[in-house]
């Protein structure tokens, strides 16, 4: 899959939006034609991060980018936050895209995705590493100095932390980032990191809560990408759902859908597409 074609923008996009289960207003764009696929963004990050894997997939798909509560065109809404509300304004973006929609999830958003597919049929579900908690917390003893740095604003140290610690990348790797132009952006997307990562520790070890998920389910995972929770989460969940099979990313870690945007369009086209 070449893009050769002009690149996308957010100007290319049809704005709309949803209400949730408990009123908050959900935002997606839209972008393109075809068969629907659904994105979910992880934390620090937003629908519009999707932008280079949907330029490709948007000639022969009808592609929608949500932000998840909290974040770009997303109410952060009024109820008391829990990981259930997430699954419910994800069901009710699938729903404005269609009864044929397919999923696609990255990190938490990947866990978000799992659990609107045990709310809501899905077509196909593309899971691009979901940590879950399979053999220990992710966040841990680590979890109360990370939302105190927040708390704090020290906001960057809070990132350099959470980079290095939930997300398990390389300490070089962290480095260049802090000094690169697009470490700002991630900075102002940091406020919602901790409540997601106490979502995520309060979920149960193991993946048997996600063997009611029949549609066909890809797994995808980064040859760099660290063994907890990454590596042990995906293969918990190969063993867990009764009609998944599995793709490997090469020389990618967590962040394909940045450094890897060709291979990763390529992946999803292909199954979506089977």
């Amino acid at each position: 899959m070449k893009a050769n074609h002009p690149k996308l923008t957010q100007g290319d996009a049809v704005r709309e939006y949803v209400r949730s289960q408990d009123g908050t207003r959900i935002g997606f764009r839209r972008f393109g034609a075809g068969p629907a696929v659904v994105f979910v963004h992880g934390s620090i990050s937003r629908g519009a991060d999707w932008l280079g894997v949907v330029n490709s997939l948007a000639r022969s798909f009808t592609c929608f980018t949500m932000d998840r509560r909290g974040y770009g065109l997303s109410e952060a809404g009024t109820s008391i936050y829990s990981i259930e509300r997430e699954y419910e304004d994800i069901v009710a973006v699938l729903r404005a895209a269609g009864r044929d929609a397919s999923l696609v999830g990255h990190s938490f958003g990947a866990i978000c995705a799992l659990g609107a597919a045990l709310r809501t049929a899905v077509h196909r579900l593309v899971l691009y590493e979901p940590p879950l908690p399979i053999g220990g917390l992710v966040a841990g003893e680590d979890l109360a100095p990370f939302r105190c740095a927040v708390a704090d604003g020290r906001l960057d140290d809070a990132l350099e932390m959470g980079l290095k610690k939930f997300v398990r990348l390389p300490v070089d790797h962290v480095h260049r980032m802090r000094a690169s132009s697009g470490w700002p952006r991630l900075v102002a997307l940091i406020s919602p990191w901790p409540r997601e990562l106490q979502a995520i520790d309060d979920l149960a070890q193991d993946a048997q809560a996600y063997i009611g998920i029949t549609c066909p389910t890809l797994l995808l995972l980064g040859t760099e990408s660290s063994a907890h929770p990454f590596r042990h989460a995906v293969g918990a969940l190969h063993g867990a759902l009764p009609n998944v099979r599995h793709a490997t990313l090469h020389g990618q870690g967590h962040m394909a859908m940045r450094t890897a945007q060709e291979l990763l369009s390529e992946q999803i086209a292909q199954f979506v597409s089977g």
